[in-house]
């Protein structure tokens, strides 16, 4: 009764003397990865929608930790097509410098004028009436302009603002975005998507749908709630990247991120002896800015900053001091290093001569 049953004894010897398989052989490295892969996106998919949760939720969700300066990545990826240049404010005749047949009537309603790259004077016309606040020329050929329409008494909060997208030989859309009497400007446009400034903040309004969002709010750019447009001297978006310049600090544009939302650092004109920012705007992958700016004595400069460490790459007058009539300046990048600009004679008899200037960096 004490002797193990020979059955058994087998049995176990038979397993003892069984050799145990290696665990770095491939089929279990195989094994351990597909383990690990599942584990991995179990817990990706738990995170984002967590994250969705959030964004229903609470609107936008903002980075706790917004004292570490994030290095520079480029927000969006360069674009081989240049910038379009158009005329801000014009108003009178003008001519380009090469010499186009016959000068243009810009005023600013219905006639909108463009340089092109190869310095001709270019008009559209914006359908719908109505004076245009601003225009904005996507790449793709498309025209993006904001403006009041209508007759109103005693000041224009009930006048409709259309927000037009015109598409060359294609059809043209139109609504009115105004809001219970609200102002609103446009800042920016690409191609999906208009930046609207609104009481509370800055608005991405979709172009096909018109739905919008708000991108980033009124009180982290330090501007008053109920019309942030009206406190700034200039503004630009580029991909998910907004730079300020506001009034109350115009020389020191603000550069900040928009996904998401938070400051990123500020890029000082002082050392220049700016006295009033007066135009910006980004390149391409956002790594530059060119910044049009006036200077005590009047004239008007455009220097050229790195968005990475706000070091001055150029420095030029395009406006001298003293100059006659009043000249606005408007700027786009015709790569990533080469930005153009013209100096816009406004009024006058005109007609007014277009003189494009470049600034390579």
């Amino acid at each position: 009764m004490d002797q193990i049953p020979r059955d058994i004894e087998l049995a176990v010897r038979a397993a003892a003397e069984a050799p145990k398989g290696y665990a770095g052989e491939l089929p279990a490295v195989y094994r351990r990865a597909r383990r690990h892969r599942i584990r991995r996106r179990t817990t990706a998919v738990a995170g984002a929608l967590t994250v969705l949760a959030g964004l229903v939720g609470g609107g936008l969700a903002v980075r706790q930790n917004a004292d570490a300066t994030p290095p520079f990545n480029p927000a969006v990826a360069v674009t081989t097509s240049p910038q379009r240049l158009l005329l801000s404010g014009a108003d009178g005749q003008y001519v380009a410098a090469q010499g186009d047949p016959s000068p243009a009537r810009l005023t600013g309603d219905l006639r909108i004028g463009e340089l092109s790259v190869d310095d001709h004077l270019l008009t559209h016309a914006v359908e719908g009436g109505g004076d245009y606040d601003r225009s904005i020329g996507l790449p793709d050929g498309r025209l993006v302009s904001l403006g009041p329409r209508g007759t109103a008494v005693g000041g224009d909060s009930g006048l409709e603002m259309l927000l037009t997208i015109q598409a060359p030989g294609r059809g043209t859309q139109q609504r009115n975005v105004r809001q219970e009497g609200q102002p609103v400007s446009l800042a920016a446009a690409d191609a999906t998507t208009a930046y609207l400034w609104r009481p509370y903040g800055l608005y991405a309004h979709d172009l096909s749908g018109g739905l919008e969002r708000l991108v980033i709010s009124s009180a982290m750019l330090d501007l008053p709630d109920d019309n942030p447009a009206g406190a700034l001297d200039a503004a630009d978006v580029t991909g998910d990247r907004l730079l300020i310049a506001a009034s109350s600090r115009s020389c020191r544009p603000l550069l900040m991120s928009i996904a998401p939302p938070q400051g990123l650092r500020f890029l000082p004109l002082t050392s220049l002896g700016c006295r009033r920012v007066t135009g910006l705007r980004l390149s391409p992958s956002t790594g530059r800015v060119a910044v049009s700016y006036q200077k005590s004595g009047g004239a008007v400069r455009v220097a050229v900053l790195s968005t990475e460490n706000g070091a001055v790459l150029a420095d030029r007058e395009v406006v001298a001091a003293g100059g006659k009539g009043t000249q606005t300046v408007d700027l786009a990048w015709t790569d990533e290093r080469i930005v153009r600009g013209v100096a816009v004679p406004v009024g006058g008899t005109g007609p007014h001569e277009l003189r494009q200037f470049t600034i390579p960096t």
